[in-house]
């Protein structure tokens, strides 16, 4: 991987976001490192005179925060990674106009904890990225520890394996990180396996045999919470795959996503589905 792509928002979170982006620059051999703020310039609702902050203003803010930026991280810079900085009022939802213009590998952003009342009238920009980018989206909580993951954690629901999952993306990021992997499956105590499941396992073997995995399954009433509680025993990132197959899956893996990014403190990685 050569470049990675760092959102921020100068909030501690996308501090903390850019400190582990360094690190994961050293571990990957990146080459550079890119700092991105969008900007919107409010758009008046009436017709009431009201007090407004044109382009250019917002603009020159966002160019003088991303240079502080800069001056902050440069100690923390890996020696022979470059580091640049942009800004536009490209928004979030075609965040993949801006990976592509700068050849990104990953999106690198971080998130912070929500109150359910925050969630619901707020939303989350980490949620819209991982919705509609076509790239890796690296999710690094507020209070991450900075320090290198030991493993993947790939958090797999055994379901409709070849039809939905990237392998070919799944292999950049592999062969890019370089980890032990583990498959993990958190089912409760129902027991949704199917008759397809045989197949599925099969499937994802076969799909993942050149790295050796191993293949773990659990019992927990709370699917994040049993992701969670794998992750804890060594430093991981945990890789998911959001659904968008249909209406139901989409609601519960986003809501999955949602769940993780706010509540834990490990990385979560985030890729979409791959679509027919």
């Amino acid at each position: 991987m050569e470049t990675l792509l760092v959102l921020t928002d100068f909030s501690k979170a996308a501090d903390n976001a850019a400190k582990y982006a360094c690190m994961l620059a050293k571990q990957l051999g990146c080459h550079s490192i890119i700092l991105y703020h969008s900007y919107q310039v409010p758009i008046p609702v009436s017709e009431a005179p009201t007090w407004t902050v044109d382009d250019d203003t917002m603009r020159q803010s966002a160019l003088q925060n991303l240079q502080d930026m800069e001056t902050v991280m440069e100690e923390k810079i890996p020696q022979g990674v470059i580091l640049r900085h942009r800004t536009d009022a490209v928004g979030l939802d075609n965040i993949n106009v801006v990976a592509k213009d700068e050849k990104s590998d990953i999106i690198v952003m971080g998130t912070t904890g929500k109150t359910k009342l925050e969630e619901i009238l707020l939303g989350s920009n980490a949620i819209n990225v991982c919705k509609n980018s076509d790239y890796p989206v690296l999710l690094i909580p507020e209070y991450a520890e900075l320090r290198p993951a030991e493993q993947i954690i790939f958090a797999c629901d055994m379901k409709e394996v070849e039809e939905t999952i990237p392998i070919d993306k799944l292999k950049i990021i592999f062969d890019s990180f370089r980890l032990p992997l583990a498959v993990l499956n958190v089912d409760d105590e129902k027991g949704h396996f199917s008759a397809d499941t045989p197949t599925n396992i099969r499937n994802l073997h076969d799909l993942l045999k050149s790295y050796d995995p191993g293949y773990y399954n659990i019992t927990s009433a709370d699917v994040v919470k049993g992701i969670s509680e794998f992750a804890k025993l060594n430093p991981s990132i945990v890789l998911l795959i959001t659904r968008m197959h249909n209406f139901m899956e989409s609601l519960f893996y986003r809501s999955v996503t949602k769940r993780l990014a706010y509540t834990t403190t490990f990385p979560l990685l985030v890729l979409r589905e791959q679509r027919g």
